[in-house]
């Protein structure tokens, strides 16, 4: 995957997408793609906004960053260190992290409460005093892929 790269030095930057009165959610994510090199990725996380305009942090086990994307209705930008790259959808930057497009509105419908259904996707959810788990299972199309969420509780 793209995203698993080392320590990274990010430059103080203005955030390309206004963040204020957002919903923030911050925990672990696991991202597992099933195709014939089974590819897994785990990171904690922290994201801000919307399905129209938001802001998400991968971090290390130990804190680094290791990528920020920011999107709005009109763009999706992926910062790796000193790289950035654009893309016209988070669809296509999530597909350049995992090998799959993510649907990223849908998803966000779980954080907090138990969501629509997806197409070609299996989703539950639980709420548990370490937070809220979601498990998404992409079954179709291929390849086949894992989301674990696990959401820190609100303070």
């Amino acid at each position: 995957m793209a995203i698993a790269s080392g320590c990274s030095h990010f430059p103080p930057k203005n955030k390309t997408v206004p963040l204020t009165n957002t919903a923030h959610w911050e925990g672990r994510l696991q991202v597992r793609v099933l195709n014939a090199n089974p590819e897994l990725f785990s990171a904690n996380f922290e994201l801000q906004g919307s399905p129209q305009s938001g802001e998400l942090t991968i971090y290390s086990p130990i804190g680094t960053t290791l990528a920020v994307a920011n999107w709005s209705e009109h763009e999706a930008i992926l910062t790796q260190g000193l790289s950035e790259k654009h893309f016209a959808n988070m669809e296509d930057l999530t597909r350049q992290l995992t090998g799959a497009n993510l649907p990223l509105a849908p998803l966000m419908s779980w954080l907090e409460v138990d969501g629509p259904s997806i197409k070609g996707w299996d989703i539950r959810s639980e709420n548990l005093p370490a937070g809220r788990r979601i498990y998404a299972q992409r079954i179709h199309p291929l390849p086949s892929l894992q989301l674990t969420l696990l959401i820190n509780p609100a303070h």
